[in-house]
Protein backbone atom coordinates (compact mmCIF):
# COMPACT_ATOMS: atom_id res chain seq x y z
CA UNK A 1 0.00 0.00 0.00
CA UNK A 2 1.28 3.60 -0.86
CA UNK A 3 0.84 6.28 1.22
CA UNK A 4 -1.37 8.78 -1.30
CA UNK A 5 -1.00 12.60 -0.66
CA UNK A 6 -2.77 15.64 -3.02
CA UNK A 7 0.38 17.56 -4.26
CA UNK A 8 -1.48 20.71 -3.55
CA UNK A 9 -1.44 19.36 0.35
CA UNK A 10 2.18 18.81 0.37
CA UNK A 11 3.15 21.68 -1.22
CA UNK A 12 1.15 23.67 1.88
CA UNK A 13 2.10 21.44 4.69
CA UNK A 14 5.93 20.94 3.75
CA UNK A 15 6.47 24.49 2.26
CA UNK A 16 8.26 25.40 5.66
CA UNK A 17 10.87 22.28 6.29
CA UNK A 18 14.10 22.22 5.89
CA UNK A 19 15.83 19.74 3.34
CA UNK A 20 16.95 17.04 5.99
CA UNK A 21 13.47 17.29 7.21
CA UNK A 22 11.87 17.32 4.02
CA UNK A 23 13.67 14.26 2.77
CA UNK A 24 12.43 12.61 5.84
CA UNK A 25 9.02 13.11 5.42
CA UNK A 26 9.41 11.82 2.08
CA UNK A 27 9.20 8.52 3.10
CA UNK A 28 5.62 9.01 4.49
CA UNK A 29 5.16 8.11 0.47
CA UNK A 30 6.59 5.31 0.00
CA UNK A 31 5.95 1.91 1.63
CA UNK A 32 7.27 1.03 4.66
CA UNK A 33 10.25 -1.60 5.00
CA UNK A 34 8.67 -3.13 8.12
CA UNK A 35 5.30 -4.76 8.89
CA UNK A 36 4.21 -5.88 11.64
CA UNK A 37 1.59 -8.51 12.83
CA UNK A 38 -0.48 -7.82 16.31
CA UNK A 39 -2.50 -10.56 17.58
CA UNK A 40 -4.68 -10.21 20.37
CA UNK A 41 -5.69 -13.57 22.32
CA UNK A 42 -8.44 -13.76 25.25
CA UNK A 43 -8.27 -17.09 26.59
CA UNK A 44 -10.99 -19.54 27.63
CA UNK A 45 -11.22 -18.91 32.02
CA UNK A 46 -8.99 -21.31 33.23
CA UNK A 47 -6.46 -21.79 30.23
CA UNK A 48 -4.38 -18.51 29.98
CA UNK A 49 -1.27 -19.89 31.77
CA UNK A 50 -1.64 -23.11 29.70
CA UNK A 51 -1.37 -21.24 26.48
CA UNK A 52 1.67 -18.82 27.70
CA UNK A 53 3.55 -21.58 28.10
CA UNK A 54 3.10 -23.14 24.72
CA UNK A 55 4.00 -19.61 23.52
CA UNK A 56 7.10 -19.64 25.53
CA UNK A 57 8.16 -22.97 25.21
CA UNK A 58 7.07 -24.31 22.06
CA UNK A 59 6.84 -21.23 20.09
CA UNK A 60 9.63 -19.15 21.15
CA UNK A 61 12.15 -21.74 19.81
CA UNK A 62 10.78 -21.73 16.34
CA UNK A 63 10.46 -18.41 15.97
CA UNK A 64 14.23 -18.38 16.74
CA UNK A 65 15.02 -20.18 13.88
CA UNK A 66 12.58 -18.10 11.68
CA UNK A 67 15.01 -16.36 9.37
CA UNK A 68 12.54 -13.80 7.77
CA UNK A 69 11.66 -12.60 11.10
CA UNK A 70 12.90 -9.30 12.67
CA UNK A 71 11.53 -9.52 16.01
CA UNK A 72 8.68 -11.25 18.21
CA UNK A 73 7.33 -9.81 21.69
CA UNK A 74 4.73 -10.56 23.68
CA UNK A 75 2.70 -8.48 26.20
CA UNK A 76 0.46 -8.64 28.90
CA UNK A 77 -2.79 -6.46 30.03
CA UNK A 78 -1.96 -3.50 32.63
CA UNK A 79 -5.11 -1.06 31.97
CA UNK A 80 -7.25 -1.96 29.33
CA UNK A 81 -10.82 -1.27 27.70
CA UNK A 82 -11.00 -4.70 26.49
CA UNK A 83 -10.66 -7.61 27.84
CA UNK A 84 -7.27 -9.51 26.84
CA UNK A 85 -4.48 -11.95 28.16
CA UNK A 86 -1.73 -11.67 25.28
CA UNK A 87 -0.80 -9.72 22.55
CA UNK A 88 1.90 -10.79 20.58
CA UNK A 89 3.68 -9.06 17.78
CA UNK A 90 5.78 -10.09 15.08
CA UNK A 91 7.55 -8.15 12.72
CA UNK A 92 9.05 -8.56 8.94
CA UNK A 93 10.41 -7.07 5.98
CA UNK A 94 7.26 -5.95 4.36
CA UNK A 95 4.48 -8.59 3.36
CA UNK A 96 6.94 -10.37 1.54
CA UNK A 97 8.64 -11.49 4.97
CA UNK A 98 5.92 -12.65 6.07
CA UNK A 99 5.29 -15.05 3.26
CA UNK A 100 8.46 -16.02 3.20
CA UNK A 101 7.81 -16.67 7.28
CA UNK A 102 4.53 -18.50 7.01
CA UNK A 103 6.54 -20.54 5.29
CA UNK A 104 8.67 -21.63 7.66
CA UNK A 105 5.86 -21.72 10.64
CA UNK A 106 4.01 -24.03 8.28
CA UNK A 107 6.80 -27.10 8.52
CA UNK A 108 7.19 -29.32 10.73
CA UNK A 109 10.13 -29.14 13.65
CA UNK A 110 12.37 -31.66 15.11
CA UNK A 111 9.54 -32.58 17.38
CA UNK A 112 7.19 -33.25 14.61
CA UNK A 113 5.16 -30.28 15.14
CA UNK A 114 4.55 -27.14 13.40
CA UNK A 115 4.04 -23.67 14.42
CA UNK A 116 0.88 -23.56 12.86
CA UNK A 117 -0.20 -26.81 14.40
CA UNK A 118 0.16 -25.13 17.53
CA UNK A 119 -1.43 -22.51 16.81
CA UNK A 120 -4.38 -24.83 16.23
CA UNK A 121 -4.01 -26.47 19.89
CA UNK A 122 -3.91 -22.33 21.17
CA UNK A 123 -7.22 -22.10 19.39
CA UNK A 124 -8.82 -24.42 20.78
CA UNK A 125 -7.83 -22.58 24.37
CA UNK A 126 -9.37 -19.05 23.02
CA UNK A 127 -12.14 -17.45 23.58
CA UNK A 128 -11.55 -14.61 20.90
CA UNK A 129 -8.55 -13.34 18.88
CA UNK A 130 -8.47 -10.68 16.25
CA UNK A 131 -5.08 -9.88 13.70
CA UNK A 132 -4.30 -6.65 12.52
CA UNK A 133 -1.13 -5.70 10.56
CA UNK A 134 0.54 -2.52 10.15
CA UNK A 135 3.05 -0.46 7.82
CA UNK A 136 5.25 0.96 10.33
CA UNK A 137 6.75 5.00 9.03
CA UNK A 138 10.35 5.48 10.15
CA UNK A 139 9.76 9.14 9.33
CA UNK A 140 7.49 9.04 12.64
CA UNK A 141 8.93 6.91 14.58
CA UNK A 142 11.88 6.44 17.07
CA UNK A 143 14.37 3.41 18.04
CA UNK A 144 13.03 1.57 20.69
CA UNK A 145 14.49 1.44 23.93
CA UNK A 146 13.84 -1.22 26.05
CA UNK A 147 14.17 0.05 29.59
CA UNK A 148 10.91 1.04 30.21
CA UNK A 149 7.89 -0.49 32.15
CA UNK A 150 4.80 -0.18 29.95
CA UNK A 151 3.94 -0.04 26.37
CA UNK A 152 0.75 1.94 25.03
CA UNK A 153 -0.70 1.08 21.66
CA UNK A 154 -3.01 3.54 20.77
CA UNK A 155 -5.04 3.50 17.68
CA UNK A 156 -6.32 5.77 16.09
CA UNK A 157 -9.29 6.72 12.93
CA UNK A 158 -9.14 9.73 11.55
CA UNK A 159 -11.99 12.04 10.09
CA UNK A 160 -12.49 11.31 6.23
CA UNK A 161 -9.93 12.99 4.05
CA UNK A 162 -7.50 14.12 7.05
CA UNK A 163 -5.37 11.02 6.88
CA UNK A 164 -2.34 13.49 4.84
CA UNK A 165 -3.12 16.34 7.22
CA UNK A 166 -2.77 14.19 10.34
CA UNK A 167 0.55 12.37 9.70
CA UNK A 168 1.84 16.08 8.27
CA UNK A 169 1.11 17.35 11.27
CA UNK A 170 2.43 14.70 13.10
CA UNK A 171 6.08 15.01 11.45
CA UNK A 172 5.90 19.08 11.27
CA UNK A 173 4.65 20.02 15.04
CA UNK A 174 3.41 17.29 17.21
CA UNK A 175 6.26 14.77 17.87
CA UNK A 176 8.96 18.07 17.78
CA UNK A 177 6.49 18.99 20.78
CA UNK A 178 6.58 15.56 22.67
CA UNK A 179 10.51 14.81 21.98
CA UNK A 180 11.17 18.48 23.44
CA UNK A 181 9.51 17.64 26.77
CA UNK A 182 10.40 14.25 27.07
CA UNK A 183 6.76 12.99 27.29
CA UNK A 184 7.59 9.60 26.53
CA UNK A 185 11.02 7.46 26.27
CA UNK A 186 10.29 6.79 22.96
CA UNK A 187 7.46 6.52 19.79
CA UNK A 188 6.30 5.05 16.80
CA UNK A 189 3.38 5.29 14.28
CA UNK A 190 2.42 3.10 11.71
CA UNK A 191 -0.43 2.90 9.09
CA UNK A 192 -2.47 0.11 9.01
CA UNK A 193 -2.96 -2.18 6.52
CA UNK A 194 -5.63 -4.53 8.04
CA UNK A 195 -7.74 -3.60 10.75
CA UNK A 196 -10.96 -3.43 12.29
CA UNK A 197 -11.69 -0.09 11.43
CA UNK A 198 -8.59 1.93 12.74
CA UNK A 199 -6.23 4.59 10.49
CA UNK A 200 -3.01 4.45 12.16
CA UNK A 201 -1.12 3.33 15.83
CA UNK A 202 0.78 5.28 17.99
CA UNK A 203 3.29 2.86 20.09
CA UNK A 204 4.41 4.75 23.07
CA UNK A 205 7.34 3.62 25.67
CA UNK A 206 6.16 4.85 29.14
CA UNK A 207 7.48 4.32 32.84
CA UNK A 208 4.37 4.86 34.87
CA UNK A 209 0.90 5.12 34.68
CA UNK A 210 1.17 8.99 35.91
CA UNK A 211 3.34 9.05 32.87
CA UNK A 212 0.69 8.83 30.16
CA UNK A 213 -1.71 10.97 32.07
CA UNK A 214 1.11 13.75 32.01
CA UNK A 215 1.33 12.97 28.54
CA UNK A 216 -2.32 13.21 27.50
CA UNK A 217 -2.45 16.68 29.79
CA UNK A 218 0.48 17.91 27.64
CA UNK A 219 -0.64 16.58 24.26
CA UNK A 220 -4.69 18.20 25.00
CA UNK A 221 -3.04 21.66 25.98
CA UNK A 222 -0.07 21.60 23.15
CA UNK A 223 -0.14 24.62 20.40
CA UNK A 224 -1.45 21.88 18.33
CA UNK A 225 -2.99 19.93 20.09
CA UNK A 226 -6.83 20.94 19.29
CA UNK A 227 -5.76 20.49 16.06
CA UNK A 228 -4.77 16.97 16.09
CA UNK A 229 -7.96 16.20 18.35
CA UNK A 230 -10.43 17.40 15.72
CA UNK A 231 -8.96 15.13 12.98
CA UNK A 232 -9.82 11.96 14.92
CA UNK A 233 -13.04 10.25 14.83
CA UNK A 234 -12.27 7.26 17.37
CA UNK A 235 -9.35 5.96 19.09
CA UNK A 236 -8.64 3.03 21.63
CA UNK A 237 -5.67 3.02 23.98
CA UNK A 238 -4.21 -0.11 25.11
CA UNK A 239 -1.46 -0.34 28.33
CA UNK A 240 0.49 -3.08 28.02
CA UNK A 241 3.45 -4.92 30.04
CA UNK A 242 5.71 -6.81 27.97
CA UNK A 243 6.56 -9.93 28.88
CA UNK A 244 10.24 -10.37 27.87
CA UNK A 245 10.48 -14.35 28.56
CA UNK A 246 8.92 -14.48 25.04
CA UNK A 247 10.99 -12.28 23.17
CA UNK A 248 13.12 -13.03 19.57
CA UNK A 249 15.67 -10.75 18.76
Amino acid sequence: MTFRVSAIALNVALAALSPAMLAAQNTLATRGGEVRQIVTFLFQPGRAGEATTIFEQQLKPIYTGVAPLRRFRAYREAESPEPLDLVVVSSYDGMAGMDAANEALRRPTASGQSAFALYGTLSSMTQTHHDQFVEMLPALSDSISEGVDLTVFEYVRVAPGMQTRFSTLLFTSIRPYERARALYAWSETGRMLVSDGWDFVRIYGIRSLADWQRYRERIRNAPHGAELDGMIAARKTLILRRDARMSVR
